[in-house]
């Protein structure tokens, strides 16, 4: 359900960041803060690394994509934010997380209205993919 996506800093130190994501027309779509660390850093090195799956409980294998990303202001197209609110939102799993957390809606809301510079995008175009293997367990 999220992705892990790995940028460089102007002086090229690594950062890694989890985001939510959704695909539409081929490009992954992930919504920031215009002053984030992971916004500027793909403003100064678009090429990230992203990485999907291999989350606890999940069998299926990891990706590492190499692609490339770029920074816009504002919110994603409409149809980039209803999938973004069907998967996180609105899915039968995402509906009741929400619904049991109900009561720190306005907290959300205030954590989104305090993001610095206002409100932005990732656009992802993938690149070379790669199957990551899962690590044996300690001890096996």
């Amino acid at each position: 359900m999220v992705a892990v996506v790995a940028t460089r800093s102007r002086a090229g130190t690594p950062f890694v960041t989890p985001l939510w994501f959704v695909v539409d027309q081929g490009a992954l779509y992930m919504t920031t803060g215009r002053e984030t660390r992971a916004a500027r850093n793909v403003v100064q090195h678009p090429e990230v690394t992203v990485f999907l799956g291999g989350e606890a409980g999940d069998s299926a294998p990891a990706v590492k994509l190499r692609a490339t990303a770029r920074c816009h202001p504002g919110f994603p197209p409409w149809r980039v934010l209803a999938r973004l609110a069907a998967k996180y939102y609105l899915g039968p799993a995402a509906l009741a997380v929400e619904l049991r957390h109900a009561r720190l809606w306005g907290l959300r809301s205030r954590y989104y209205a305090q993001v610095p510079g206002g409100a932005a995008y990732l656009r992802i175009l993938p690149g070379a993919a790669e199957l990551l293997p899962r690590p044996s367990p300690v001890g096996a």
